[in-house]
């Protein structure tokens, strides 16, 4: 097949100047602070009966009321980060007891009768997990059994400190009054809470770790390290021209294209592997239709395509797939990874999946002909899936996407348009680290559409056809206009994020085109459709801090706008500020990011 056949068109070109400025207008005209969100209601008579389901939970980054910045003195441990945490019955509460299966749906912690404001509701067979760094003396609290279980529930409150076991409470029950405890950290590296069923099994074991608090602590360093930048290709490398496949197999090599053509060509739907392998192209790297392809442990770069006026060339441009894979790789200066249109065949293991992989500057900038970039850009992803339908087995995770301001320009870093999973195995986009999505002119640009996640793009007449996609456990740091949204769709959810920008940009220069962490809105309407295609999503358990830095130095925080909560069942609930963010904050975000790839044994990019 030719390469040459003709792309769908996005439809975001179109939308960009009518969709997100109006959003930004929107905005700007309910003032500084966006309409409340609408929070889900709380079952008041929560049920103990456990059916027997799994309905344990997990999270690699859990949502914090501030960042993890251990001050000089006393630290209430609620307001930390957790590196990890798991649960045996629905997720951790902070500040409110365990109750049953969903966020938030817990009540005041209360040990014997006793009443705490501050603490966890955490459930037998559970672990929290904190990073110190060494900087605090003494861990104290209070434990017991909390009163919502009655006289029921049997469970070992357990402490440990760099994997060594500090305390055991023994087994305490429902009938007991609150335990205190206190233990020394000094020089410990990372805290380990630990609830464990008292070898009876989990029923009514809602565990409260209440008054938690890291005593005689330092003050850490007053930033954490940027990242680093991106790797020069090596010089050494001896590149062959274009490389066209047309028989399946293995193909391992360098090669590159000094034209407006594609690197890599695939012309055949047997499976073919590329790895191991450095491509270089003034057009795309990789382009095939109605391939099944898996791309692993290649680098590759693009360059200028010296034709004015044109980009440069896509990391992979993939049509008609039939299954994509593409693993521990590293993109530099290309237009992002396309994806249009899924053929592939689900029982024989076809799918999407985009894992482990590090992109440096995704650049929309246009040439001007002569080495260098004009001030026009094209509307350009890091990733993009465009009509995308019903496709199961699809996931986007663990990728790790930095943008720098002059050298990129990206609209939404990861973009679904027109493109649905299925209710059974909805797309899975999650644990991707994001980083900084700019204008083409940072420093003076008002109103910009770029952002680091959104679904629910386009519109459809089949509710199948746009949505079940879930956004979770990614953080999105300095993307400008936006973190996360949904603008359409059906069966979205945006869950466990982290977003934070402090409105300015990695040197401290203001950033006029901030608007706001995450939002809800049915861009197109397609809520008021005689067939609804805008319903039942959901946006709840993030943490977000939006910055924005006005002209007189002054700051002003937009985290969340929610216009159309509530509309044909959609919910956004548990949404937690981070209140006014600081560069500091945002560097971080990186350490968190690193803490995160050691703590589950990734390894991004190359191996």
């Amino acid at each position: 097949m030719s390469n040459n056949k003709m792309q769908l068109p996005t439809s975001r070109t179109a939308l960009f100047s009518l969709g997100v400025l109006g959003l930004t207008l929107a905005l700007a005209a309910c003032g500084s602070t966006p309409p409340a969100q609408t929070q889900a209601s709380q079952d008041s008579t929560p049920t103990y009966t456990y059916d027997g389901t799994d309905h344990s939970w997990s999270s690699s980054g859990g949502p914090s009321l501030q960042p993890l910045t251990i001050t000089a003195g006393d630290n209430g441990l609620s307001y930390e980060s957790w590196i990890t945490a798991t649960n045996g019955w629905g997720p951790i509460e902070r500040d409110r007891s365990n109750g049953e299966k969903n966020a938030g749906d817990g009540r005041t912690l209360t040990i014997g009768g006793v009443t705490f404001d501050k603490g966890f509701g955490a459930h037998s067979n559970s672990s929290m997990s904190f990073k110190l760094n060494g900087q605090c003396s003494t861990f104290t609290a209070s434990v017991g059994v909390d009163d919502e279980s009655g006289n029921k529930g049997s469970v070992v409150f357990q402490v440990y400190g760099d994997g060594t076991k500090l305390y055991d409470s023994g087994v305490m029950r429902g009938t007991d009054g609150a335990k205190a405890l206190s233990v020394s950290v000094s020089g410990k590296n990372e805290l380990r809470l630990v609830v464990t069923d008292a070898g009876d099994g989990i029923s009514y074991d809602h565990a409260d770790w209440v008054n938690t608090t890291l005593r005689g602590c330092t003050s850490g360093t007053s930033s954490s390290p940027a990242p680093a930048p991106a790797p020069a290709p090596s010089d050494n490398i001896q590149y062959s021209g274009r490389l066209i496949i047309t028989k399946g197999g293995t193909y391992s090599g360098n090669w590159e294209s000094t034209e407006n053509r594609a690197a890599v060509i695939i012309q055949t739907d047997e499976p073919v592997i590329i790895e191991n392998s450095n491509i270089r192209s003034r057009g795309n790297l990789i382009s095939g239709f109605g391939n099944r392809v898996t791309i692993r442990n290649v680098r590759g770069y693009a360059l200028n395509p010296n034709v004015a006026g044109k980009t440069t060339g896509k990391a992979v441009n993939a049509e008609e797939v039939r299954s994509l894979t593409v693993e521990n790789s590293y993109f530099e200066n290309t237009t992002g990874i396309y994806i249009r249109s899924f053929y592939g065949d689900p029982a024989r293991g076809d799918g999407i999946r985009i894992l482990r992989n590090q992109f440096r500057n995704i650049n929309g900038l246009k040439s001007d002909g002569a080495g260098g970039y004009t001030k026009e850009a094209a509307v350009v992803q890091a990733v993009l899936f465009n009509a995308v339908r019903r496709a199961p087995g699809v996931e986007v995770a663990w990728n790790e996407i930095i943008n720098e301001p002059g050298k990129s320009r990206t609209e939404e870093t990861i973009n679904l348009n027109g493109s649905s999973g299925t209710p059974a195995s909805p797309m899975k986009i999650h644990d991707n680290y994001i980083q900084g999505a700019y204008p083409v002119d940072p420093a003076t640009t008002t109103s910009y559409p770029g952002g680091g996640i959104l679904l629910g793009d386009g519109k459809v007449s089949n509710p199948l056809d746009n949505g079940y996609a879930w956004a979770y456990n990614n953080q999105i740091v300095g993307t400008t206009n936006h973190g996360l949204a949904i603008v359409g769709g059906v069966g979205n959810q945006i869950f466990n994020n982290r977003a934070v920008s402090s409105g300015r940009m990695p040197d401290g220069t203001r950033l006029p085109s901030v608007n706001v962490g995450v939002y809800v809105w049915d861009m197109y309407g397609a809520g008021s459709l005689s067939v609804p295609t805008f319903a039942n999503n959901v946006m709840r358990d993030n943490v977000i801090g939006w910055t924005k830095v006005n002209s007189n130095g002054t700051t002003t925080n937009n985290p969340t706008w929610f216009p159309n909560c509530g509309l044909n069942g959609t919910v956004c609930s548990n949404n937690q500020s981070l209140g006014t963010v600081t560069l500091d904050m945002e560097r971080a975000e990186w350490t968190r990011w690193q803490d995160k790839l050691a703590s589950a044994g990734i390894k991004v990019g190359p191996r």
